[in-house]
């Protein structure tokens, strides 16, 4: 495996993570109505947080090189 589809994998690897997240998130603050309303939000705001911090860090990775 070269390095450029090394980079490449990764970075489909995280794309797919984060938008995996972000579903996730959607879906916690929506669907899971037995939890209390404070309680799914923060767990979708640490989630939102979460793919956004990994979608910095892809952006700055990638406009690094």
């Amino acid at each position: 495996m070269t390095p450029a589809e090394k980079i490449s994998r990764q970075k489909r690897m995280l794309t797919l993570l984060i938008i995996v997240l972000v579903v996730g998130a959607i879906a916690l603050a929506t669907l899971a109505t037995r939890i209390p309303l404070p309680l799914r939000l923060l767990a979708a705001a640490i989630d939102l947080i979460a793919a956004a911090v990994l979608w910095v860090a892809m952006r700055q990775e990638s406009t690094k090189k």
